[in-house]
């Protein structure tokens, strides 16, 4: 078994541990967040950490009741003075696997220095460099990927940051919602494996587009890093319908699309799946939907989440399952693409 599966079906058994972790330091990150004056909320992350930082920072925004940003660390490292302003008075949260990204590291320290910035971190390794620079630092390491690209990470890295920010908010509706997703994630995944594989294996496509608009979007941003990495093909991530300004022209009988279907709305969505349908691409919806009324090829259904950030936990599955059967589809090793490093150091 490659260290990417196992990482990948493993990862609702770490969500359960890291969950309790959380909850069990809400009195410290509340006193910690009571203590500082803080007027904003930045997170900072590479690649995948980037990626779920975009996501965090609007949850943040929607639910804190102050501005939030998402800020990729090397922008942050080479840019510091461009965004002093932004950074002014702001609470710093970073998400990191290794905690040991130089960019991340370096950022921190430019942070810390020069405006003396409070700094949560949240990481799957114990006692990293990011460690030593943070004031409050959240350890996870049974969540840490071994694998050079990150699964079970991810969905960890993405669900702290929410339940972080529902224990800044005071937001119990959120707690309630990430624990019925904990709680039907076995289930879940047993219930998908299989017309996965099969879309993965059996399907001619070669490129990916990913969809998803609001709350979701930095979690299927990271979908679209996902299938970069583990099978190695070319992906790319848009909100729903902005991929009918340009990206539209591209897709072809070899694409698969992946949308997570807002529920808010139907008749817009509806009419661009069909339009994908028509340009003969491959569709997988994800939506809180029991039938597949999207008339795509096939609809992944999940739980109906009051706060819709909570389905990214479930909907970054899908990527990660279906670009790792790919990956064995085409004899590309999961665990160790070349050229990657599993984190940076300048």
């Amino acid at each position: 078994m490659y260290k990417t599966e196992k990482e990948i079906f493993s990862q609702y058994e770490a969500l359960k541990k890291t969950y309790d972790y959380m909850m069990a330091k809400r009195e410290e990150i509340e006193k910690f967040v009571e203590e500082i004056d803080f007027k904003s909320v930045t997170f900072i992350g590479c690649g995948s950490s980037y990626s779920i930082s975009k996501s965090a920072a609007i949850s943040a925004r929607m639910r804190v009741g102050k501005p939030a940003n998402a800020i990729a660390a090397g922008d942050l490292m080479v840019n510091f003075d461009m965004y002093k302003g932004i950074l002014k008075d702001t609470l710093l949260v970073t998400s990191s696997r290794s905690g040991n990204t130089s960019e991340v590291v370096n950022s921190i320290k430019l942070v810390k220095e020069k405006l003396q910035t409070s700094c949560i971190s949240i990481c799957t390794s114990e006692n990293s460099s990011i460690s030593g620079l943070a004031d409050l630092n959240l350890e996870m390491p049974w969540a840490f990927d071994e694998s050079v690209c990150q699964t079970r990470t991810v969905t960890n890295l993405y669900m702290a940051d929410l339940i972080l920010i529902g224990i800044i908010s005071n937001d119990n509706s959120l707690f309630d919602d990430i624990s019925l997703a904990i709680a039907n994630g076995e289930k879940y995944i047993q219930s998908y494996t299989g017309i996965l594989k099969e879309i993965a294996q059996k399907s001619l496509w070669n490129k990916v587009v990913m969809l998803a608009d609001a709350e979701l979007e930095g979690i299927a941003e990271e979908g679209a890093l996902a299938f970069n990495e583990i099978c190695q093909l070319s992906s790319n991530y848009y909100h729903i319908t902005d991929v009918r300004h340009g990206p539209m022209v591209l897709v072809n009988d070899k694409t698969l699309v992946i949308i997570a279907v807002s529920p808010a709305e139907d008749s817009y969505q509806a009419d661009l799946i069909h339009d994908l349908k028509k340009k003969k691409a491959v569709v997988i919806t994800v939506s809180d939907k029991a039938e597949n009324v999207w008339d795509a090829d096939f609809n992944v259904s999940i739980n109906h989440y009051g706060n819709l950030c909570v389905a990214g936990i479930p909907f970054i599955f899908v990527s990660q399952i279906v670009s790792y059967y790919k990956a064995i589809a085409l004899g590309v090793n999961p665990d160790e693409p070349q050229g990657l490093d599993p984190w940076i150091k300048l």
